[in-house]
């Protein structure tokens, strides 16, 4: 079975439905065959999100697509060909980034992948929402990720499935994006639109 390309886009904040269009444009030239998928409360926009989580949160949802499934944040610009990362989708049980400021978390969620069922992250999640929301407000355990760190302690990491082939805009591209990578990752500011990509 081949693994899905998963976004969220939630409304209300600076993502829009063109971003989504973009990551979809990417995704066809550099992995044409695999489905991709949206999850948004945009009418139009793929497919409708359940909860009203606000803001990150409504990412949580995205773990009820059972796998395989590759999921990557709107602000990810793909580079290269994304099969080795459908193969990790495809035979891992969850893969994460290790987060690119390790001194303040272990995972970051913006590209990750899992190959079954995820959804008990849900199911976790619908249980107090307002609870975990609240408890994952600090530089440690900090939004959605702190909550999978939190849930899930042993994910596996891009960075040593796939060495080179993921990286960030800020740690690894002052001259230029390496010749090996296949994902840039845009965490915080700046986004990849905003550097002409």
């Amino acid at each position: 079975m081949p693994a899905t390309i998963l976004t969220v886009l939630r409304s209300g904040g600076e993502y829009r439905p063109e971003h989504v269009e973009r990551l979809r444009a990417q995704c066809a030239t550099h992995a044409p065959d695999a489905p991709f998928l949206c999850l948004s409360d945009v009418p139009g926009v793929g497919q409708p999100l359940v909860h009203g989580w606000p803001g990150w949160w409504s990412k949580i949802e995205a773990f009820g697509a059972r796998g395989p499934v590759l999921y990557m944040d709107l602000d990810t610009h793909v580079v290269g060909d994304l099969t080795p990362l459908l193969r990790v989708a495809v035979a891992a049980r969850f893969t994460v980034l290790r987060d690119f400021n390790p001194k303040h978390r272990l995972i970051g969620s913006g590209l990750m992948a899992w190959a079954g069922d995820m959804s008990h992250l849900v199911r976790r999640f619908e249980e107090s929402p307002a609870r975990h929301m609240a408890a994952n407000k600090s530089s440690r355990f900090w939004g959605d990720q702190g909550f999978i760190e939190r849930h899930e302690v042993r994910p596996a990491f891009w960075q040593d499935r796939l060495p080179g082939a993921v990286v960030s805009w800020k740690k690894h591209c002052g001259q230029g994006i390496p010749a090996d990578a296949r994902v840039v990752c845009f965490h915080g500011k700046p986004r990849p639109w905003e550097v002409g990509l």
